[in-house]
């Protein structure tokens, strides 16, 4: 059985239904709290307000009691008007889409709610109820018609009635359902539009479309581009459907003319609009020129004018060319008067062509094209000039233009041969340095005496092969005939200019022979043996060296080294001979680098493991270097696995190939001979492997091949000015600052280094010399370590590249560095070859030795062996005071007294005889030794254990 439900208002009287057949049968009320006072009608029921609950009526009859089930009496919220609203999410839809009305009662619960819309006769839809509490009652009516066709377009509306009370409210929408989407344009304008220059305009078009379009603007085909400045567009959304866009000019300009598009487009429907846009600009004149016709004396004056509107042309004439300058001499052109004809051609929309046309021109006239539209008028003048003066002003213009093509063309070709590289000599001898270091004097070459007894006759000398060649000379292979007793044959290098050289050229020459004059012998520089300069070409002759440059050197036996060392070096010192841990072995300390922040991209290579040479059993023996007396090493009995590992080094035998102590050796050769070059004052600025040759013995001598060398095509060789600067060699103060002194040398030296231990690499592989190179070198940029070098020998590279170059380290510090690396036993071999060097009749040192023992006379001495210690022990002081970096003043070339005190020198004492010898000056006679010269020098091989029958060859040239 179901409980009744009795619905009142708030506060309101209701009726509960309780009603009987019998009007005189007894009935009572009755709630949870007992009976209910009620007026009671048996037609009716019981009649009053009754509070919220269960109610039962009882009823006796004949004394039994009957009841009825409980009305259950609940109140609603009604008020005296409805509140009613209909919204609907969209009022357009196109088929197969879902249409969804809504209509909402708010504050009344008492409420009948009626739907009327297209498809309700066929049951079409479906509605639904949410009652909403909080905050307030609200009662949502939602009805969704799914799969909507064009036939479900038309008005929706929903009625609401209060349940108890006669009150009714209706609301209604029009919903259209559309085929498919759809777009429509509405401009706003004409499709020609006009803007003034520099106006700011507005074009608008509305847009009607379903679903939502997108809208993009073109300009002749091309999607337009916007500037703040110059052009906007924007969209915005009017209605559900409805759209406006707006393309804006800021400050009209020429070249805005043109084709505008708008494209609206969504997935069902595209459309567009087009329109031309013209911006009105003031007339100008483009063109006037003369046309004339030849003999027949006719021309025809063509002005060519734009503007928008199109200007009108108009023609001047002024007969009296000395009155032009005044307004009143100019007449207006009529047409077809005088044989004069006057035409107006339009070309397009904005340009017009104007002709004229004279039947004859017989003297000198002006003619004024004047064009003009709303905007502004421009007017241009052309002289008119009969054909008899014309033919002579085009002689004389045909003879004036030649002339200035000849002026130019010279000014051209001087230009072209002041900028034409000249050959200079890379080497300087340094006068003074100011304290700053930032401002030296070179020694002027020019000015050293060159003497006449390095002299050597021409017929004494037969040239042969070219060595090599360059732009301005050529170093070719000679044989020369008398220039030492022991050695009366000798093979040579000649250097010399080519035929076409210049003056300054032979000068450059000249000042290259002076300074080796000046320089003095030394192992481990290119020997100057003597010179023609007279009656003929200059010729310079020097050593010759049997395996050319080192990075030559380097690339032919490089399979021979990795054949050898498959793998990179590792960085400890053990394949030197040598254990790193344990520091009594060696005889300094390699000094940290303190990173100030100079030095980026110091990034380490791949460090793998050297193959130990340590584990060569084959026995070691120094070979004679081609039956030399000053280049002999020492022979030494095997006494350890070390003298095996220096086997190849300083021999003639170059079976060997390549070793990792090879480039060792030269690395340390190298410091010896700079350190040399720094005593003198001279300052090398083209040190690299290109300018290092290698002798037999693999002895490493410096030179400059710079005149044998085309630098012009060299990539080594990077143009500026008037010259070709090695970049990539060069410390940053000589790239930037012109700075040239020993420690630029030095910073050269690191390079140097890269080059061997990458076995002749090209340094900063893969860079060009440009704006981006010169940056990273300021910035601090150096390169990596080479696959072949330890990390003793790059730490060595790193500190000669140095930024500041006061704290790049000397030659000096530098060879005590690399021979520390050395076993002992090449040390031993070195010294021994050295001074076995200074003790031969040597072209080189023989000139020198003649000069030196006459700073000894009247010393006595008990053999030939002190007196030579004793001619060798001055060089400590000069070879320190290199450390600076900046070189003294040059030491006076006049012979030293004979009391001038010559001290011992601690180290490498056989190096410091070419020292000695320069500063006694050069006084020698001839080339030949002195005959009781020759016999005491003979006495004194002998008492040292060297066959006297040695002849002294080219092993070292």
């Amino acid at each position: 059985m179901t409980d009744y439900l009795v619905i009142v208002e708030d506060d309101d009287s209701a009726i509960i239904p309780c009603r009987t057949t019998d009007p005189e049968t007894p009935v009572t009320l009755h709630n949870s709290e007992g009976v209910v006072p009620a007026s009671y009608n048996s037609r009716q029921g019981f009649n009053g307000t009754f509070t919220v609950g269960p109610y039962i009526c009882e009823a006796t009859v004949k004394g039994k009691k009957f009841q009825t089930i409980p009305f259950n009496v609940y109140a609603l919220k009604a008020t005296s008007e409805l509140d009613l609203e209909m919204e609907a999410l969209k009022t357009v839809y196109k088929s197969g889409e879902t249409i969804v009305v809504t209509c909402a009662v708010f504050n009344n619960e008492v409420v009948d709610l009626q739907w009327t819309y297209p498809g309700e006769v066929k049951g079409k839809g479906i509605t639904m109820l949410e009652e909403i509490k909080v905050p307030s009652i609200k009662l949502v009516y939602t009805l969704t018609v799914p799969e909507a066709t064009v036939k479900d377009s038309g008005d929706y509306e929903c009625a609401a009635r209060q349940a108890t009370r006669e009150v009714k409210e209706m609301k209604r929408v029009t919903i259209s359902v559309h085929e498919k989407g759809f777009i429509e344009i509405k401009p706003t304008f004409s499709q020609l539009e006009a803007v003034n220059l520099h106006e700011v305009k507005h074009f608008v078009v509305e847009v009607q479309a379903y679903p939502p379009p997108r809208i993009s603007w073109l300009k002749n085909n091309l999607t337009l581009i916007e500037n703040l400045t110059e052009i906007t567009t924007d969209v915005e959304k009017i209605q559900e459907i409805r759209y406006r866009s707006k393309l804006k000019l800021i400050r009209a300009k020429e070249e805005d003319s043109g084709h505008y598009t708008i494209v609206a487009q969504n997935e069902d429907d595209v459309k567009s609009y087009t329109f031309e846009l013209l911006t009105q600009v003031p007339s100008s004149i483009l063109d006037l020129v003369d046309d004339h016709h030849g003999s027949t004396g006719g021309q025809t004056v063509r002005c060519t004018a734009e503007g928008m509107p199109l200007p009108d042309i108009e023609w001047m004439i002024c007969k009296d060319i000395k009155k032009c300058n005044n307004e009143t001499s100019w007449t207006i052109l009529a047409n077809n008067v005088s044989n004069i004809i006057t035409e107006i051609h339009p070309r397009d929309r904005s340009t017009v062509e104007g002709l004229v046309t004279f039947a004859k021109v017989e003297e000198t006239i002006a003619v004024r094209c004047l064009a003009k539209n709303l905007l502004g008028a421009e007017n241009r003048e052309l002289k008119l000039v009969a054909p008899t003066l014309r033919s002579e002003l085009t002689v004389a213009a045909a003879v004036l233009v030649l002339l200035v093509i000849v002026i130019i063309s010279l000014i051209v070709l001087v230009v072209i041969w002041k900028q034409k590289p000249r050959y200079e000599i890379r080497w300087r001898v340094i006068e003074s340095i100011s304290p700053d270091g930032h401002e030296y004097i070179y020694v002027d070459p020019m000015q050293l005496p060159y003497d006449s007894r390095w002299e050597f006759p021409r017929d004494g000398l037969v040239l042969g092969r070219v060595l090599g060649s360059g732009a301005f000379g050529k170093v070719v292979e000679g044989t020369a005939y008398g220039l030492s007793r022991s050695q009366p044959v000798m093979k040579v290098a000649v250097k010399m200019l080519k035929p076409t050289a210049r003056s300054s050229e032979k000068q450059a020459l000249m000042s290259e022979l002076k300074i080796m004059t000046h320089l003095g012998p030394h192992l481990n520089i290119v020997n100057l043996l003597g010179a023609c300069t007279k009656s003929g070409p200059i010729y310079i002759i020097t050593e010759y060296c049997f395996y050319g440059d080192l990075v030559n050197y380097l690339h032919k036996n490089r399979d021979s080294f990795l054949s050898r060392h498959p793998e990179k070096p590792k960085k400890e010192l053990d394949i030197f001979g040598l254990n790193p841990a344990d520091d009594s072995t060696r005889s300094y300390v390699i000094l940290s680098f303190e990173n100030n922040g100079d030095y980026m991209d110091m990034k380490q290579a791949d460090t793998t493991q050297y193959v130990p040479m340590l584990e060569r059993k084959e026995v070691s023996k120094y070979s004679d270097i081609q039956r030399s007396l000053y280049d002999r090493p020492a022979s030494y009995k095997k006494k350890s696995m070390l003298d095996s590992e220096v086997k190849n080094l300083l021999s003639d035998d170059n079976s060997e190939g390549l070793t990792l102590l090879d480039l060792l050796s030269f690395t340390y050769q190298v410091a010896r001979g700079m350190e040399f070059l720094a005593s003198k004052n001279c300052v090398h600025r083209d040190l690299a492997a290109r300018n290092v040759l290698l002798a037999q013995g693999k002895i490493v001598k410096i030179c400059d091949f710079g005149l044998a060398r085309d630098i012009m095509h060299d990539s080594n060789y990077v143009s500026k000015g008037s010259t070709f600067l090695p970049v990539k060699w060069m410390a940053p103060e000589s790239i930037f600052d012109n700075l040239y002194t020993t420690l630029s040398d030095v910073w050269s030296y690191g390079i140097l280094l890269w080059e061997i231990f990458s076995l002749g690499g090209t340094p900063y592989p893969g860079m060009m010399v440009d704006s981006t190179f010169y940056n990273k070198i300021k910035s601090g940029y150096r390169m990596a370590k080479p696959d072949h070098a330890t990390s003793e020998v790059y730490e060595i590279m790193v500190k000669c590249w140095n930024s500041e170059p006061e704290k790049r380290p000397s030659f000096y510090h530098l060879s005590e560095i690399v021979e520390n690396l050395l076993p002992g036993q090449y040390k031993k071999s070195y010294e021994k070859i050295h001074l076995d060097f200074l003790k031969s009749d040597h072209p080189a040192v023989a000139r020198m030795r003649v000069d030196s023992d006459n700073a000894y006379i009247g010393v006595t001495y008990k053999n030939e062996e002190d007196k030579l210690k004793d001619w060798e022990g001055g060089l400590d002081e000069q070879r320190l005071s290199a450390d600076s970096g900046y070189i003294i003043p040059l030491p006076d070339i006049d012979p030293v007294p004979e009391e001038e005190d010559l001290g011992k020198r601690n180290r490498h004492s056989s190096q410091t005889s070419e020292e000695s010898a320069i500063e006694t000056g050069s006084s020698s006679s001839t080339f030949i030794k002195r005959e009781d010269e020759t016999i005491e020098d003979i006495d004194m091989m002998d008492d040292i254990g060297i066959d006297s029958s040695d002849l002294v060859e080219d092993s070292f040239l």
